[in-house]
C-alpha cells in the first residue's frame, strides 16, 4: 500500500529546512548527516525517546512549547548547525561516549550523561534559541506542518484509536 500525502510533507519540511542549507527525507528516526548536511526525520518515535528526549527539551527550555516532532526536527537542524564546533578528534569521542553508556542500566543515568554530551547539548541548546527567537517562523512552520499531517491521516484513513 502507497502512502498518500508524503510529498506534501516533505516538501513543507524541506521548505522550512532549507533556510538552514539543510536537506531533509523521511526515514526510520531523527538522524543528521551533518557532512551532506542531511537530516533525516520520522512521523513515529518510540515511547522511551520521546520522553527522554523531550524531558531534556523541557528542563531546559521550559517557556517553549512544541510537539516532540518540532524539537526532534529542530534538533537535527542543530546539530547540523554546530557541527564545525567540533574537531574530528572531538566528535570521535562523543560517538564512543554515547556508544558506552549502552552498558548503563539505569535509564535517567544514561538519559543525563547522553543529553551531557556537547554534540547533543549544543544542538539542543541550537533549536531552543532558534525557536525562542524565531517563533513566528515555527509558528508559520509549524501551522503548514500540522495541515500536512492532518490531510495525510485524512487520505489514508488513519484515524485514532
Amino acid at each position: 500500500m502507497k502512502l498518500k500525502g508524503l510529498k506534501k510533507i516533505n516538501k513543507t519540511v524541506n521548505e522550512f529546512t532549507k533556510q538552514f542549507g539543510v536537506r531533509a527525507e523521511l526515514g526510520t528516526e531523527f538522524q543528521a548527516y551533518c557532512d551532506e548536511m542531511i537530516i533525516n526525520y520520522t512521523l513515529t518515535c518510540d515511547a522511551d525517546e520521546k520522553y527522554y528526549f523531550i524531558q531534556d527539551a523541557e528542563e531546559r527550555y521550559p517557556y517553549i512549547k512544541a510537539d516532540i516532532f518540532l524539537w526532534c526536527l529542530m534538533h537535527e537542524i542543530g546539530h547540523c548547525m554546530t557541527d564545525t564546533f567540533w574537531t574530528d578528534t572531538e566528535q570521535e569521542y562523543f560517538m564512543a561516549q554515547k556508544e558506552a553508556m549502552i552498558c548503563i542500566v539505569d535509564d535517567d543515568l544514561r538519559n543525563d550523561w547522553y543529553h551531557a554530551c556537547p554534540d547533543e547539548f549544543f544542538a539542543t541548546k541550537w533549536a531552543g534559541d532558534y525557536m525562542t527567537k524565531h517563533p513566528k517562523k515555527i509558528a508559520k512552520f509549524w501551522k503548514k506542518m500540522q495541515k500536512a499531517i492532518m490531510e495525510f491521516y485524512y487520505k489514508n484513513n488513519v484515524n485514532e484509536g
